[in-house]
């Protein structure tokens, strides 16, 4: 494994204001620190948070996976992932530290009823602090049925959700699943924010993206947004984040997916953090943000990955090159910050 820990400087970019109503928010590396959770010896299992990740299908198994693992190397204690039954015995021998539960069922496999499925990813959720959907999900309707039910049950339970890849389009078929709701973070690509934007009825290409992405926000009037680009733009519709960090030259699929569970990451993390979990004596209280800064984190944090991961492999660089740089990428960022940021 490469040892490379240069450390950088957050690199964040400011956007210019929307017309004169945005305000702009550059995180401070201190104040996304509040939410990662101090380690002490008197920790026990799962208080440094535990995820679920639904998604995974017969061809598309990886996605989960990568979800998961990037949960657990950013130091999430447990990490779930609820995949479709064909699916689970792949993922099983991909790592023994991801828990699998083959719940979904495809219109293939229809041993199971739609009920009885959501009752055992409620039991899951019941469990966890934050959940992702979408990465390999497919587009079987059973499946789709199932994740929408999950999303409701995530949100009965006040979970922070992520919602990526095929579970857009949930969305984009019926925003309400998730309109409103201030715990949740979209992460749409360009296609995937174009037929988000036409779902709505906003134009995708009339205005700048961060315009366009604002006025996406405000007609979801809840979740926060991250459309992914050469910049992610960040953005609830009120503020907005532009982080511009280097990455690599390599666009190799899964890459989205270890941006997901990052965002989990620190969205279980911030859900802990606000439960008082820990304290910190940073100044900024992030309690009414953690979406945004949980994204913003999660962002600067997959983007250095990629850049260390490209800067050995070059064009062999993969989806397991990046995952294998996402701790060294979360040194590089906090490992100065944290010993600063001390709690109490």
């Amino acid at each position: 494994m490469n040892v490379f820990r240069r450390t950088f400087t957050s690199v964040s970019f400011i956007a210019p204001i929307i017309a004169g109503k945005m305000n702009n928010l550059q995180p401070r590396l201190q104040t996304l620190a509040q939410l990662i959770p101090p380690l002490t010896a008197s920790m026990h299992k799962g208080e440094c948070g535990r995820v679920a990740a639904i998604g995974g299908c017969e061809e598309y198994t990886g996605a989960p996976y990568f979800v998961a693992s990037t949960a657990l190397r950013l130091g999430t204690d447990i990490a779930y992932v609820i995949c479709e039954k064909d699916a689970g015995t792949v993922i099983k021998s991909y790592s023994p530290d991801v828990i699998v539960a083959p719940y979904l069922r495809s219109v293939d496999n229809p041993d199971r009823t739609l009920d009885d499925v959501q009752s055992k990813i409620e039991r899951v959720l019941d469990k966890v602090h934050a959940v992702s959907v979408g990465s390999g999900l497919g587009t079987d309707t059973n499946i789709a049925e199932s994740v929408r039910r999950a999303i409701n049950a995530a949100r009965e339970r006040k979970l922070p959700i992520v919602v990526d890849a095929d579970a857009l389009a949930l969305v984009c078929d019926t925003p309400d699943v998730i309109s409103g709701y201030t715990n949740a973070v979209l992460t749409p690509n360009a296609p995937e924010f174009a037929r988000l934007c036409t779902a709505l009825g906003i134009p995708p290409d009339q205005q700048p993206i961060d315009q366009t992405a604002q006025l996406v926000a405000t007609k979801l009037n809840g979740p926060t947004l991250l459309v992914k680009g050469p910049r992610d733009i960040i953005t609830d519709g009120h503020s907005i984040f532009v982080c511009d960090e280097t990455s690599g030259l390599r666009r190799c699929g899964g890459q989205g997916d270890m941006l997901s569970g990052a965002i989990l990451t620190f969205l279980a993390w911030g859900q802990l953090y606000k439960r008082g979990a820990w304290k910190s004596t940073a100044r900024d209280s992030i309690h009414k943000s953690v979406p945004m800064h949980a994204a913003y984190a999660a962002s600067m944090l997959t983007r250095h990955a990629s850049y260390l991961a490209y800067e050995e492999c070059s064009r062999a660089t993969m989806s397991s090159s990046v995952l294998e740089q996402m701790d060294i990428s979360f040194d590089n960022k906090f490992e100065e910050i944290l010993k600063a940021v001390k709690p109490k």
